[in-house]
């Protein structure tokens, strides 16, 4: 199968992030158009693969581009010898022929339903998150579900994952934390509930995009409520640790509907990123309702998102919503200064890009192309 595609070149860039703060230099007078240059779909694995009797859909939740290769995220369970987190370059993301390198370490397969990448401004570091939406009373069954991974940029062979201490296989020690920041005056000590879908780095904050919020996966609200938390590095010799320090809190609780009451209900949340090149925020939010699928895509830059203001809707060139009909966008990464790229979780919808259909090892991709336009006013 062959799709259209264009090769991936990045813009090499001298990049120096000096800032000491948790906000990122921003350019307020810039609002950026975009719009959809490329799509296809990626070959995720091969086709009839199976786990316990039971085909397996590639349903890729997150990506993110180290500078070299492409790592995506399945939020499926794999058989033995795969792994729902896999690399493939940049030359060969629509080449259905080219295999994924699968990342076989235990934790990789251990950890469940993952969500989104975040990198450092710097690049040194890649984070992964899952959604934080199941625990189980009692038991430490689901505990796996609450997980932040991390490793060096490069060296994705020793993830970390993100705790206290080095011992700890899953991330259940922030849990409490994050459930008591969304409190709220129908849940006032905690919220039983909640379900994460975005994670931005800036230079000292990770920040948390949620997308579900209420009483229980069955009783929620849909969401776009980002939450933050320093870090900071701690060197150990040869070793290098991010630790979380304790001032979780409320960063920005943006309300969809009353930024466009145009576009389609319900929307949430589904990724947060920090655009080291752009120097801005991205976020995606998506709609899976009544069969339908689609994704818009926002902005903001440290200074509106620190301050609680809304994000920007971005348009293209004529002032129309960009979005990705027919696909869930899930989550995207910048490949340079004007390009980003966008996986789908379409679920197991058999999707289409114009006269091709998707098959179930695969996931729709799209490529936008940003370009700036100054001083534009918000439409």
């Amino acid at each position: 199968m062959v799709f259209k595609y264009c090769s991936i070149f990045v813009t090499s860039l001298a990049l120096v992030f000096g800032c000491k703060t948790a906000k990122v230099a921003s350019n307020a007078t810039t609002i950026p158009t975009a719009k959809i240059t490329e799509e296809g779909f990626l070959t995720c694995f091969a086709a009839g693969t199976s786990l316990n009797g039971q085909a397996v859909w590639c349903e890729a939740s997150a990506v993110v581009f180290d500078g070299r290769n492409l790592i995506f995220a399945n939020d499926k369970d794999m058989p033995a010898g795969q792994s729902p987190v896999f690399v493939k370059t940049p030359a060969t993301l629509a080449d259905s022929n080219q295999s994924p390198t699968y990342l076989t370490q235990p934790i990789f397969s251990n950890t469940r339903k993952y969500e989104d990448f975040a990198q450092t401004p710097d690049r040194k570091f890649i984070l992964l998150t899952t959604a934080f939406d199941r625990v189980k009373p009692g038991s430490h069954d689901w505990d796996s579900y609450n997980t932040i991974l991390y490793w060096r940029s490069g060296d994705e062979q020793h993830p970390h994952v993100l705790a206290p201490d080095d011992t700890s296989h899953n991330s259940m020690a922030y849990r409490h934390r994050i459930a008591q920041v969304l409190a709220n005056s129908e849940f006032p000590g905690e919220i039983p509930y909640f379900k994460i879908e975005g994670l931005a780095a800036t230079d000292n904050q990770l920040l948390f995009g949620i997308r579900e919020m209420g009483k229980s996966y069955e009783s929620f609200t849909y969401q776009a409520k980002i939450i933050g938390v320093s870090y900071q590095i701690e060197k150990s010799g040869n070793t290098e640790r991010i630790r979380v320090l304790d001032d979780w809190k409320l960063i920005n609780d943006f309300d969809i509907a009353n930024a466009d009451a145009t576009l389609p209900k319900p929307l949430a949340l589904s990724s947060l990123e920090y655009d080291p090149f752009q120097k801005r925020f991205w976020m995606l939010t998506s709609q899976e309702a009544n069969g339908k699928l689609d994704a818009y895509l926002w902005t903001a830059t440290s200074d509106e998102l620190y301050a609680n203001k809304p994000f920007t809707l971005i348009r293209d060139a004529k002032g129309q919503p960009v979005h990705t009909p027919g696909h869930k966008a899930e989550d995207l990464t910048p490949l340079d200064a004007r390009r980003l790229l966008l996986i789908c979780d379409d679920d197991r919808a058999r999707t289409t890009i114009g006269s091709q259909t998707r098959q179930v090892n695969q996931a729709a991709y799209m490529i936008l192309t940003v370009s700036s336009q100054k001083n534009r006013k918000s439409l």
